[in-house]
């Protein structure tokens, strides 16, 4: 019991020294005001000048903490009454409409557009009319000299082999699921003597194309977080 009412003691300092934070900001100001205006008269020692210092690291601090009490008060009030429907969470919903609706738009005639449909058509046309139109461009570098041609990238596009399919299964997390459908590493490389021939028509059409067309048909959906299986001339076909 002794260690919780050491937290309680420590919880209870600590409140102490927040709700006098403005108090404490307010002490630092008036101290370095009072060593601005003496500087003005004279020149300040070198502790008066070091105290200076000290104090405004110490106000800096201050400051810290008074906006990560402020951060963490209005968490706080976000979690109890954000979801609800209650006067805060219809006061933050109109504000953050305000933030983000736009209330009129100015022409190059000077005139207004309040209504919705009007500031639509504006917009519309605008977007339209900068990004359907492409301008000549003078380019007057040598690109041939500038761009190196770099030989042997073709190997970069050749179909994906059994060796690295192997390769990147036997590296994969056994612990992880490489994507959403659930199954981890450790299920694919036990069952891969099982599957291993569908994983290669699957990469081998991945490669040639079509698979898209053929997923789409069944239903079937590709994600992105299929590892990616680089190409290379050395490794042999399995």
């Amino acid at each position: 019991m002794l260690p919780q009412f050491c937290v309680r003691n420590d919880l209870k300092q600590w409140s102490r020294k927040i709700s006098k934070l403005s108090s404490l900001i307010d002490n630092c100001n008036k101290a370095l005001l009072e060593i601005d205006g003496l500087e003005e008269r004279r020149r300040l020692s070198v502790p008066e000048a070091n105290f200076r210092k000290i104090l405004k690291r110490h106000l800096l601090h201050l400051l810290d903490c008074k906006k990560l009490y402020w951060k963490k008060r209005c968490t706080i009030r976000y979690f109890k009454f954000g979801d609800g429907s209650t006067k805060f969470f219809h006061r933050v919903a109109t504000e953050r409409f305000r933030r983000n609706n736009i209330a009129s738009l100015r022409l190059p005639d000077d005139s207004v557009i309040h209504d919705h449909v009007g500031k639509e058509v504006v917009l519309f046309q605008t977007y339209k009319e900068r990004l359907g139109h492409s301008s000549q461009t003078d380019i007057r570098f040598d690109l041939k000299r500038i761009i190196k041609k770099v030989k042997g990238l073709q190997a970069l596009s050749v179909p994906f082999t059994h060796a690295e399919i192997d390769q990147v299964v036997r590296e994969l997390p056994s612990d992880r699921a490489p994507g959403p459908d659930g199954f981890s590493g450790g299920f694919i490389k036990s069952c891969w003597h099982i599957i291993k021939e569908d994983f290669y028509r699957l990469c081998s059409d991945f490669h040639a194309g079509p698979i898209y067309t053929g997923l789409c048909s069944v239903g079937i959906q590709v994600h992105t977080s299929m590892p990616i299986l680089p190409a290379r001339d050395s490794c042999p076909e399995a």
